[in-house]
């Protein structure tokens, strides 16, 4: 009986393990069909920028990544667009962005100094890219490394999506012609970011910081008579109309700008979306550079066009101000003592070399 009894136990047993086995097995079954149906669930991203539809951006980048983004993951990814600051200021959209409020969104390095304490100033500084393409590309390849990668953007819960860095900025005045920079002596100059209101300050004018949207009421009203900036955003926000001279070939600093989406939301996603945002990403911040590049030569020439006095600088006057740019980096460098900075500069210089 008691052989009968340890055989009976043992085959008990036995039964036991195989039936949970399957239902081990089953539950991991169940698993992955659930996570494979997941993985092709719509899934609706919010989509928050500063600019209006009429602006360039609006056309040549944030449509494209919506319609291409779409399209890579045949329909199962489609979009809530929030354009002209309907979510929130220029200025708080990587915050919203950070916070949830917003999936994607829309960042202007030089409005977040603190969030960004690289990229706020890096394109900033006059003369250290000459072209669209150079900065945008060079910049979107630091972008995926560190310490830009972990300090811009990860350690602030949002991962780089896009980025640009538009045509350098050219000076544009509504009385005075400036050709050298003593000429901005006395000038009241709309920048943005801590080098350029250095800058300024440095060629004895007074810097004035007024975000994009406030730019033609701010030139109208006479609250600064002159503007740094790259002409496809005068061009967007209609300033042909009101300003008299421009410069060609200054390179008065750049902006850091793109967009981020929420790290935990990118997360979430399955991996064919990820791969898919990714991709997109890569492939239109080429492109919107390329465009820039292209159609910065035809916006100064419907300037010209129109009687704005565009002065093309000599190689005199670019050499002046290059001596100008060198010595400002250099003290401004110093007075930040920022060791990822430094680095990123240098590895920056070293990298745009490839995109000439």
């Amino acid at each position: 009986m008691k052989r009968k009894y340890l055989i009976w136990t043992f085959l008990s047993l036995l039964l036991l393990v195989i039936g949970a086995c399957n239902g081990v097995a089953k539950d991991e079954s169940i698993n992955s069909e659930v996570k494979n149906k997941s993985s092709k669930e719509k899934i609706t991203l919010k989509f928050a920028v500063s600019t209006p539809e009429s602006h360039t951006m609006h056309t040549e980048t944030f449509l494209p990544i919506m319609e291409k983004i779409t399209e890579l993951t045949e329909g199962q990814v489609v979009f809530e667009y929030f354009p002209a600051e309907q979510l929130g200021k220029a200025a708080d959209l990587y915050e919203l962005t950070s916070d949830g409020v917003t999936d994607i969104g829309v960042y202007y390095a030089s409005y977040i100094p603190d969030n960004m304490p690289i990229t706020s100033g890096l394109l900033a500084i006059p003369g250290i890219y000459s072209t669209a393409y150079e900065g945008s590309m060079t910049y979107h390849a630091l972008s995926k490394q560190s310490p830009v990668l972990e300090t811009d953007f990860l350690n602030h819960g949002v991962r780089p999506l896009f980025l640009l860095a538009p045509p350098p900025s050219e000076i544009f005045t509504t009385k005075k012609e400036v050709k050298i920079p003593e000429d901005l002596k006395g000038m009241t100059v709309r920048v943005t970011g801590d080098i350029l209101n250095i800058a300024v300050k440095k060629l004895e004018a007074t810097p004035v910081n007024i975000a994009l949207p406030e730019l033609y009421e701010g030139l109208e009203r006479g609250v600064f008579n002159s503007i740094n900036q790259n002409p496809a955003s005068i061009n967007d926000y209609g300033l042909g109309e009101l300003i008299e001279y421009g410069t060609e070939g200054l390179s008065f600093g750049g902006v850091s700008a793109g967009l981020v989406i929420n790290e935990k939301v990118f997360q979430g996603l399955p991996e064919n979306v990820q791969q898919a945002i990714v991709q997109v990403g890569d492939e239109v911040t080429e492109s919107t550079a390329k465009y820039y590049d292209e159609n910065v030569k035809v916006i100064l020439q419907k300037f010209k066009d129109d009687g704005v006095n565009i002065h093309q600088l000599s190689e005199e006057e670019k050499t002046k101000w290059q001596e100008f740019y060198t010595e400002l980096e250099d003290d401004w460098v110093k007075e930040k003592n920022n060791p990822e900075l430094e680095e990123t500069i240098e590895v920056f210089k070293e990298e745009i070399i490839k995109y000439h």
